[in-house]
């Protein structure tokens, strides 16, 4: 009897475990809707200029990506951005809810960038919760499509520039609403980006 209490213990174990694990990422966005000024959050200075579009010959996860094309001029700035609580209210595409995905289980967020090693430099944010930005820097130092792993504790909350209703803690508060890519060096240039997860690895 006491034999098969264990037994029965640590199945009841495992299960626990294996139900804890869930699935290794999630697919927040691939950007299989329309792209264009309804579904993207999109802008730039007046002395810059940034469009987007899709593109469906260079892709990496499912049927089209999200194409950037800009000129970055010296002390500009832009942005490209989806998901929840932005200006562009048709940007919430994203394929699951921030609330529906179960944060505490992934540790770091990725995305598909198709880079040119052109020496660039692109801000990735992210917006939280509370409406704080938070900010890690991507390098433009590969060719082709890449995955970019970025943990969550590499990002740092912007100091530049936060929304004036954000809840400015210096804590990345769950679950996340929106994510945008900024172009930081000047010049003219084209980015296209898929992809984007909650993941379980940490690089």
């Amino acid at each position: 009897m006491k034999h098969f209490y264990f037994f029965g213990l640590a199945v009841l174990l495992f299960l626990g475990l294996a139900c804890d694990r869930g699935p290794q990422e999630v697919v927040i966005d691939s950007f299989e809707s329309e792209i264009n000024p309804k579904t993207v959050d999109f802008g730039a200075s007046e002395n810059s200029s940034i469009s987007v579009d899709l593109a469906k010959d260079i892709k990496v996860c499912g049927e089209q990506s999200l194409k950037m094309t800009y000129d970055l001029r010296p002390s500009g700035y832009m942005w490209v951005a989806r998901g929840y609580g932005l200006d562009v209210e048709g940007a919430a595409l994203w394929e699951v809810k921030p609330k529906d995905i179960k944060w505490k289980r992934y540790k770091s967020i990725s995305v598909a960038i198709y880079g040119r090693n052109s020496g660039g430099v692109l801000a990735f944010d992210l917006k939280d919760s509370g409406g704080e930005m938070w900010r890690t820097i991507i390098d433009d130092d590969f060719e082709g499509w890449k995955g970019v792993v970025c943990p969550f504790k590499n990002f740092f909350p912007r100091k530049d520039w936060q929304p004036d209703t954000a809840k400015k803690n210096d804590k990345l508060d769950f679950p996340i609403m929106s994510f945008q890519f900024e172009p930081r060096l000047p010049g003219i240039g084209v980015y296209y980006f898929d992809c984007i997860k909650a993941v379980k690895v940490e690089k």
